[in-house]
């Protein structure tokens, strides 16, 4: 089996997640993109199972969050702070402090209405 293949492929896809937890974060590596798809929207009943497994995978997941904290998808970067960042050791948590301070100090228009910059906020408060 590949790796590819534990892609969830639908909301409900309890069994693929399951699969997925078992493995090592070096595993889940190549597919860490396609598991934070599944966070876009954290009312879908798998990606509160999905975020669990991506806070683990701790500095590996790093890359991924950046590009969605500097996107324009406004649930997806809310739902990445609220779902997996929080929840991050305060030790990778620091590895995103510029990323934060720009959504706390210098949000755009989008970010306050969506009240990113509030959660960057709360999280950089955590790590100082």
């Amino acid at each position: 089996m590949e790796i590819s293949d534990l892609i969830p492929r639908n909301k409900f896809d309890f069994e693929r997640v399951y699969e997925l937890k078992k493995l090592d974060v070096k595993v889940l590596k190549p597919i860490l993109p396609y598991l934070f798809e599944w966070i876009q929207d954290i009312n879908w009943p798998i990606a509160t199972e999905i975020a669990q497994i991506l806070v683990e995978c701790k500095e590996e997941g790093l890359p991924n969050i950046r590009l969605i904290l500097k996107g324009d998808d406004y649930d997806w970067k809310y739902f990445c702070l609220t779902a997996v960042v929080k929840d991050l050791p305060k030790e990778i948590k620091k590895e995103l402090t510029r990323d934060l301070e720009r959504l706390t100090f210098n949000p755009s228009k989008d970010d306050v209405l969506f009240e990113i910059d509030i959660e960057a906020g709360i999280i950089l408060s955590e790590i100082e």
